[in-house]
């Protein structure tokens, strides 16, 4: 579709779903930020989005939407995007229960850039309402006969329903659709559409003729014009204008000129267009009517739903917590089994020494048994964080205290490794304090000094002891001072950029058997409840840098934010 704006000022920004439902903004310059943090350029209240979710670019004439590494995702067209897309204008964005579109704001609702196909009758799918009421004037007996006919129908859209409804693999679900549709519908030929993010354009992925699925779609068999103004006008169209073979022979052997009929209708979901059925008849005798466009809008909205059911299942799937699921028993399986390993070597090893009163040995079996008694308790903190809501337990605390105890503590057993620690922190010499869960942050800098200690010894066993290892802890407002920000860098093994972004997933691990997967996923957890963000940057060979931005107050009207407020005032 030819894109209509001038310029990216012409753009109207339009939240359609969600609690901010009707707000409008206008583009005011050519990168734009959405997120719920202060940060972003367009803050939308919605503790599903992270503070800073996705950015709309403005390049070359159009724009295009990425998704920032947010915790949920960002969503087009019921597809989750992976890479930078464009955006064309009224297509719908999901960032968790929110949704927008981009529209021109000099036309609005109207059509914008598709030319109007020959089009019978149009139907907004919400309404049932004819989108033109002009083109229907005289039709009103053909209304109320309508109504009679519902009853008649309402069997017909249970039997579609119940086709469907035991599907839960999209792709399953796509040929299922084509066949019930066939079913309820007389045609000679019916296509599923769904978004292809690739392309900016929805594409044929099931078809069906007569009784057989389509092995090969034929692309030139749908007409892309009404496909392009059925996405852009949300609105389910019937098309009675194609007439087949020749009228004069037609009519010299008593039969009529065949007319291909065209039915579009949108498969909406909850509140976003996920796909489109599109279906044809060509006959001399019947054509399609505004009753058959009806029955398909609403065939349309159950399969929308359906669409979008088994999407947000395979998603949860995905990203449920595997803690009961054999998933998870073989990823911790292996972490508790090297644990259980270093003990029973650590006891068989003090075992010896006391028999052979070598207290050498003894301290040196000591050290490993406190080793692993470590790593076995964190992994049940981690498990203990992972498992249970995120319930914070909010007061003042001084981050920095946080720091230099943990610094203290960790120095010792560093030591024992040949790992130096340093910290540094705000030189402004204002107390560090923001309203936060002590223990939960605790926690997570806990994990990110235990995370580059793996990374530092990792580096000494495969390339030596020089240089020697060394982790450094900082920690500082941000510019604006409603942030602080703390950083764990270490001159360990290094990590691929392109992995950075899946670092805190669960069970993604660098330390192959060392590690359980489970204490970046945690910290992501802790910090994302505070309402931060956590990242990691470096390359490989050159260490590690982990970052967590926490806010200043959790609550903007809380006596602890209001004091630290005046604190820099």
């Amino acid at each position: 579709m030819a894109d209509r704006l001038r310029d990216f000022s012409d753009t109207l920004i339009k939240v359609i779903g969600g609690s901010m439902k009707g707000t409008e903004f206008n583009a005011k310059k050519p990168e734009i930020s959405f997120g719920r943090g202060q940060e972003a350029d367009v803050q939308i209240h919605d503790q599903l989005i992270s503070r800073v979710h996705c950015r709309l670019s403005w390049e070359g004439g159009n724009w295009y939407v990425e998704d920032l590494n947010s915790t949920n995702g960002t969503w087009m067209m019921g597809r989750k995007l992976t890479k930078k897309s464009i955006l064309p204008l009224r297509t719908s964005v999901r960032l968790g229960n929110s949704i927008f579109e981009l529209f021109n704001m000099f036309t609005r609702d109207d059509t914008q850039s598709v030319s109007m196909p020959l089009v019978t009758y149009r139907i907004q799918p919400e309404t049932l309402a004819p989108a033109n009421p002009s083109i229907t004037t005289g039709h009103q007996k053909e209304m109320l006969r309508l109504v009679e006919e519902e009853n008649k129908r309402l069997s017909l859209i249970y039997k579609f329903q119940n086709q469907i409804s035991s599907i839960f693999k999209e792709n399953e679900l796509y040929p299922r659709i084509t066949k019930a549709v066939m079913g309820a519908i007389k045609s000679d030929e019916a296509f599923l559409l769904v978004y292809d993010v690739d392309n900016g354009r929805f594409v044929p992925v099931a078809g069906r003729k007569a009784d057989n699925d389509l092995e090969e779609i034929d692309a030139n068999a749908i007409n892309r014009n009404i496909i392009d103004f059925v996405q852009e006008n949300h609105e389910a169209v019937l098309s009675t204008g194609n007439r087949i073979g020749d009228p004069f022979k037609a009519a010299s052997q008593g039969m009529g000129a065949a007319t291909m009929s065209i039915m579009c209708v949108p498969m909406f979901g909850k509140q976003q267009l996920n796909g489109m059925i599109y279906v044809t008849l060509t006959s001399a005798e019947r054509q399609y009517t505004e009753n058959d466009l009806r029955i398909m809008t609403v065939l349309g909205h159950i399969a929308g739903m359906a669409l979008e059911n088994v999407r947000l299942i395979e998603f949860n799937l995905k990203n449920e917590r595997l803690v009961a699921t054999g998933t998870t028993a073989a990823s911790l399986s292996h972490c508790i089994k090297n644990i259980i390993a270093g003990l029973d070597g650590s006891l068989n090893l003090l075992k010896m020494g006391i028999d052979e009163n070598d207290i050498n040995l003894a301290n040196e079996a000591l050290g490993i048994l406190s080793k692993n008694h470590r790593r076995l308790g964190n992994l049940a903190l981690d498990l203990l964080n992972l498992t249970t809501d995120q319930k914070l337990n909010l007061k003042l605390v001084d981050i920095s205290d946080l720091i230099n105890e943990l610094t203290e503590t960790m120095a010792v057993q560093f030591k024992q490794q040949n790992i130096t620690i340093s910290a540094t922190l705000d030189p402004a010499g204002i107390p560090l304090c923001a309203e936060v869960d002590e223990k939960g942050v605790h926690r997570v800098i806990l994990n990110l000094l235990t995370n580059a200690e793996q990374a530092v010894l990792e580096r000494i066993e495969k390339h030596g002891a020089e240089p020697p290892g060394h982790i450094s802890i900082s920690a500082q407002f941000n510019e604006g001072k409603d942030h602080i920000l703390v950083s764990v860098a270490d001159n360990g093994v290094g990590i691929e950029p392109e992995k950075a972004a899946t670092l805190f997933d669960m069970f993604k691990t660098t330390k192959g058997m060392g590690g359980s997967g489970l204490g970046l996923a945690v910290s992501k957890k802790i910090v994302e409840a505070h309402g931060g963000t956590i990242y990691a940057t470096g390359q490989v060979g050159k260490g590690c840098t982990m970052t967590f931005s926490i806010p200043v107050g959790m609550e903007e009207a809380s006596t602890s934010t209001r004091a630290l407020k005046k604190m820099f005032k």
